[in-house]
């Protein structure tokens, strides 16, 4: 009788592992997928109907924005703004026009940390989860399909994982 409860427990800590895992492959690809099309994305609507919510979402962060248009491209450069961790963080943003009728929007984040020892560290990376925000803004009937086609990629990935 021993064995067998050993041998049913066993399995079941199978089971949840196999099942964990596959949950966790169809999160990964969920988000893989989204993370690649925002990278990606071009916006079919002119520059002049998205950039005044890519700046609108910045004033909803609270930060105060300054224009650095160059010939071509839009750009604007935020302040710093302190977070509760002892950071701060910046964006730089620039819109780019592909042709008259479309154009893509490109986030960056620069962040300072402070360490213990005094010094400062500052890194920049590409926001995508701020240029995935400004998709479901601007292109929502876009944003919903590439949903529908994350969950498509983030299914086929956990049937894969349990077969």
């Amino acid at each position: 009788m021993h064995k067998r409860v050993t041998l049913l427990i066993a399995g079941m800590g199978l089971l949840a592992t196999t099942v964990g895992c596959a949950a966790m492959r169809a999160a990964s690809a969920k988000h893989r997928h989204i993370r690649s099309q925002a990278e990606q994305f071009v916006y079919q609507k002119s520059i002049t109907e998205v950039w005044p919510q890519a700046r609108q979402m910045l004033f909803e962060k609270g930060l105060q924005v300054r224009d650095t248009g160059e010939a071509g491209t839009l750009t604007l450069e935020t302040d710093w703004l302190s977070d509760n961790a002892g950071g701060s963080s910046r964006y730089l943003v620039q819109g780019i026009k592909v042709d008259e009728a479309t154009c893509k929007v490109q986030f960056t984040k620069a962040t300072k940390r402070s360490a213990p020892n005094g010094q400062t560290s500052t890194s920049s990376d590409r926001d995508v989860d701020a240029e995935w925000d400004l998709i479901k803004r601007v292109a929502p009937e876009k944003a919903v399909e590439i949903e529908s086609e994350a969950e498509l990629k983030g299914e086929a990935a956990r049937a894969e994982s349990q077969s």
